[in-house]
């Protein structure tokens, strides 16, 4: 049996989609402690096992120096968008007027492991970083939701992965080869 994934640290939100994108996108970038926090939009990250495995991508980015984006935050989006560009990236991932949903992230700088892997990360980057989410959350007027990732067609819509078709691959490992081609293009 497989083990089990560490939560990766994300939460889920509820906020008033009447609000526009720019005002909460301002209130978060104003509060928030670094760009190592970042918002994403609801569905286009399936599991905490595709979260890891961007997370990972971006840690060998950010060591080799080959980030694409300035700030991390924008290169997460980036690959799990499956994409070379960031303004590409920022339609298929940032936030979107009209939803009532989105995540709030944390994105680690301790460790060079990887979960994936088993080895060299806090299992408990999740709980360390709870009380700082929640108040993030407040702060751009959301409602903390206890809810998990989880893979959805129309999660692998938004990030414009058209290929699946529902056959050998589960929704979850879709997610997984999408991400290879931040990389690729």
């Amino acid at each position: 049996m497989e083990e089990p994934f560490p939560w990766f640290p994300i939460w889920g939100y509820e906020h008033d989609p009447t609000e526009s994108v720019e005002e909460i996108l301002a209130k978060f970038i104003e509060t928030r402690p670094s760009d190592r926090w970042g918002l994403i939009r609801d569905g286009v990250i399936a599991s905490d096992r595709h979260a890891w495995a961007a997370w990972s991508m971006l840690r060998r980015l950010e060591f080799r120096g080959d980030c694409i984006a300035r700030n991390p935050d924008t290169e997460f989006l980036r690959i799990i968008s499956g994409t070379g560009q960031i303004a590409e990236a920022i339609k298929r991932s940032g936030l979107s007027g009209g939803e009532k949903k989105a995540w709030l992230f944390f994105l680690p700088v301790d460790g060079t492991g990887s979960p994936l892997s088993g080895e060299g990360i806090s299992t408990e980057f999740y709980n360390e970083h709870s009380d700082r989410a929640n108040h993030l959350i407040a702060s751009i007027g959301g409602e903390l939701l206890p809810n998990r990732p989880v893979p959805s067609r129309s999660g692998l819509h938004k990030i414009r992965m058209t290929e699946y078709d529902g056959g050998y691959l589960g929704l979850e490992e879709a997610f997984l080869l999408h991400l290879s081609n931040s990389i690729i293009n």
